[in-house]
Parts: C-alpha cells; structure tokens; sequence
C-alpha cells in the first residue's frame, strides 16, 4: 500500500512541474529562443565626425573630409557607430607627408619593427599624442633582427633611459609599451595613455585624463581601456 501511494504521489508532483512550466511558457513565450538581438541605431557620418570634434578631436591643418572618408561612400562608419571613425583618425593622409589625421589618437599596426630607427618612430607618435605633456629628447634606437637585439634610449626631464628589447621578426615588444605607462606614473602625468582593441593586429593608442576618457566613452560607447 505505502509503495502504491509513493508512485502515485511521484506522478502527481511531475504532472504539476509540468503544468507550472507550461503556464510560464504560454504568460512569457518560448523561453528556450533567445531574445532577439537588437540592432544599433545608424548615426551618419557626419553626426560621428561632429562628436568627436566637439570631443577635442581636432583636425590637423590641410586635413579635410576626403582624407577620412577615404573610401568614398561614407557606408565603411555605419556599422558599428563611432568604431571606424575613431580607428581612422588615428592614422594618416594616404599620400607625402603622411600627415596624421588628428594628433589625439594613433593607430598602431604591431608589425612595425623591421630596421634602424622603428622604435624611434613609435616613440615620436607616443610623444605627439600626449600633446605636449611629454616630450622625448636624444632619441636612439638600434635594431638587429638577425642577431635579435634591439634597443631605444631617450632623455625626459632631464632623466635618461635605455630600454633593452625583445625580438620577434618584425612585431613590436609590446613591454615597450608597459614601461611607457610606467613612465608616466614616475612622471605623475596629468594624461594616462588609453588602448582600443580593434580586432586586428593594430590598435589604437591615445592619451586621455580620466574625465575625458569617460566622455569619449559616453558619447560614442566605445570601449576605451586603460594601457597597462
């Protein structure tokens, strides 16, 4: 008797789990499907440019439209908002001088190192973006790809330093850019720099205070870390 009573209360208790799950299904839909993704809303080119210049994003002298809608069609900024914009002012005109679009971010392509005077020219990009708050002096640098040795020295506020370096074909050490954070903290710089990961094999670096960071982030919802 006991026994038959147990299976009749085991089946009784599954068909209320039962009907309870199927009372939630039938009040909130199939909860099995995902929820549908949604999309982000398109903000015109123009709109993402104008952002960014009231951000501070100044243009430099002889920069126009052209050069940052360089593919023509303006479709390239759609999707996802801002992304683009942001990756493209970090780099250059595509012709002589090679005028950087704005000196508040660089887009930095990690396969860089090839000879003599690489890490010369990543530290002057380092030192552009920062404004004036930091300048570097009696740049050197030495690259040996073959013999995997390379170095760069340079004096700041009247300190010199010489960083030893890894070798690893034509990719940067990316303890380069570890020691210049370092460096900033020694120098108690007002700006820190910030790192966007692109989803490639470049980056872009800029050199932000906290609150303006945050107002980059807020406008644009970009994810804007801090370099470490």
């Amino acid at each position: 008797m006991r026994l038959r009573i147990t299976i009749v209360n085991t089946v009784l208790f599954g068909i209320a789990i039962c009907l309870i799950g199927c009372s939630e299904q039938a009040t909130n839909g199939q909860s099995s499907s995902p929820p549908p993704k949604i999309e982000k809303k398109s903000v015109s080119f123009e709109h993402q440019l104008e952002t960014f210049k009231t951000l501070g994003f100044d243009l430099n002298p002889t920069i126009t439209v052209s050069d940052i809608d360089r593919w023509g069609g303006k479709k390239e900024f759609d999707t996802p908002p801002f992304m683009m914009m942001y990756i493209t002012l970090g780099q250059t005109i595509e012709r002589e001088p090679w005028t950087p679009l704005t000196d508040r971010v660089w887009d930095f392509d990690m396969e860089a190192i090839e000879d003599h005077g690489a890490y010369i020219d990543i530290m002057k990009n380092l030192e552009r973006i920062t404004r004036g708050e930091l300048t570097f002096s009696n740049l050197k640098d030495y690259v040996d790809i073959e013999n995997e040795k390379a170095w760069v020295s340079f004096s700041v506020r009247g300190k010199t330093y010489k960083w030893n370096l890894k070798v690893d074909n034509d990719w940067v050490d990316s303890q380069l850019f570890s020691k210049i954070v370092e460096l900033t903290k020694v120098l108690k710089t007002k700006g820190r720099y910030t790192y966007f990961d692109t989803g490639g094999q470049d980056a872009v670096i800029g050199f932000e205070t906290p609150e303006s960071r945050e107002l980059i982030i807020q406008a644009t919802g970009l994810k804007i870390e801090w370099l470490n």
